[in-house]
């Protein structure tokens, strides 16, 4: 039981996986950017993602569901997550709806597409 944890985790933590995050923050203007290390994002990503895998497959086995399933579920409470986040923590100096609403559905797209697709790709194939 441990080996799929950590299969789980070795997944969600992969290039595959964290680099959209890396090349989408690294896009960001910095005059955006409050309290904010790229350095430090780029060692907590890959760990918080691996998590989140390892999260969808304890819902899966705890709910009986499919882990594809577990992943559309994650793909929702993981930006919802991050969002909550980053508001909180003031990590982005956004001064308007329209920057707040144009930064969480990009976060919503990401998560959504990563879960769904690469992370589900992986599990399913190796």
């Amino acid at each position: 039981m441990f080996n799929q944890y950590l299969r789980a985790f070795v997944i969600g933590s992969s290039f595959f996986v964290f680099i959209l995050y890396f090349l989408a923050v690294k896009k960001l203007s910095h005059e955006k950017f409050a309290n904010f290390s790229y350095e430090n994002y780029t060692l907590y990503a890959p760990i918080a993602l691996g998590l989140y895998n390892i999260l969808a497959l304890y819902i899966s086995k705890k709910m009986n569901i499919s882990k594809r399933y577990s992943l559309f579920l994650l793909s929702i409470i993981a930006p919802t997550l991050v969002a909550i986040f980053i508001y909180i923590n003031k990590i982005y100096n956004y001064t308007s709806f329209e920057q707040w609403f144009g930064h969480i559905w990009k976060l919503y797209l990401t998560y959504f597409i990563v879960f769904n697709f690469i992370i589900y790709s992986l599990e399913k194939n190796i």
